[in-house]
């Protein structure tokens, strides 16, 4: 081996180490430590963040949404609201028209998260997060779900969540011969909630509007006049005192009937029937489950 060219390679090599060390500390020493300072909070301040996927309809749980899709149970609306510490992070809505509806993909920051889920096929639905509720003009089939989860790395990309139905249901048959100039079938409640709080689940809005259905033509002549009223219903079983009327197309009152202590209960159907046209009504009351059935009530 050249012992000379070695040291004399080393010769160099040393003045041009010296060089460099002394251009790189020039660089620091132009850049101020407010600026140092923001580059790493800069680097701090990238969310670490997981992409998971929220699937409903699937499972096997009682009084749950099962064995069924949003869409095969005509849900119109589906909404998402993130919670972190209380904080609403975001919100999503779709609608039965989308293509992915009922599969819900959002990007996460890692921590805790408070989730609250609602489908539904009412109308003309109105949200207000600041007291978080969803208020209906018309109240139809609807589903709620709250879960809790830490969002970390080791968090699975997908989970099921499982929908809890909310309302209860008022079904209302009328045992009469519908009269030819027979319009309108109206419920006039004592109580009916329109309103869901996303957070509790329970309901809020209640008002003692009547509600009024058209009677179609081909019910004339008929005995198979029955309608279908809807409220949200909190956990708790309560009860509606109802009048039940029947108006021609001048709007004059061919017959009425007022119901007292009407019981409703979320997931469950009350079914009354009976006279409202003419003397000498009677009242039968009960219960009905397609969901949870309850004893029938007639007048």
């Amino acid at each position: 081996m050249n012992h000379s060219l070695t040291m004399s390679a080393t010769k160099m090599l040393a003045p041009l180490s010296i060089f460099l060390l002394t251009i790189v500390s020039f660089l620091f020493a132009g850049c101020s430590k407010d600026e140092a300072e923001a580059i790493g909070q800069q680097q701090d301040s990238i969310p670490l963040k997981v992409t998971i996927t929220f699937d409903f309809g699937d499972g096997d749980v009682h009084n749950a949404f099962t064995r069924a899709s949003l869409a095969d149970m005509s849900m119109t609306d589906l909404w998402l609201f993130d919670y972190m510490g209380g904080e609403l992070k975001q919100t999503i809505h779709q609608t039965s028209g989308e293509a992915n509806f009922g599969r819900l993909s959002l990007s996460l920051d890692y921590g805790r998260h408070s989730f609250f889920f609602v489908a539904s096929r009412g109308a003309n639905p109105a949200i207000d997060t600041a007291t978080k509720t969803i208020t209906w003009g018309t109240v139809r089939d609807t589903f709620h779900a709250a879960i809790e989860m830490d969002v970390k790395p080791s968090q699975p990309l997908t989970k099921q969540v499982m929908l809890s139905r909310v309302v209860g249901r008022l079904k209302v048959s009328a045992t009469d011969v519908v009269p030819a100039d027979a319009a309108r079938l109206t419920l006039q409640p004592s109580a009916w909630y329109y309103g869901l709080n996303y957070e509790t689940g329970e309901a809020v809005a209640s008002s003692g509007s009547p509600i009024s259905v058209n009677i179609p033509a081909s019910y004339v002549g008929t005995k198979d006049l029955n309608a279908s009223f809807y409220t949200i219903s909190g956990a708790d079983a309560w009860q509606t005192d109802v009048m039940v009327s029947l108006t021609a197309t001048d709007a004059s009152v061919l017959g009425a009937v007022t119901i007292n202590g009407v019981p409703m209960q979320r997931n469950h159907i009350t079914a009354v029937s009976g006279g409202i046209v003419g003397a000498g009504r009677t009242i039968d009351v009960g219960s009905d489950d397609e969901w949870v059935e309850d004893p029938p009530v007639t007048w």
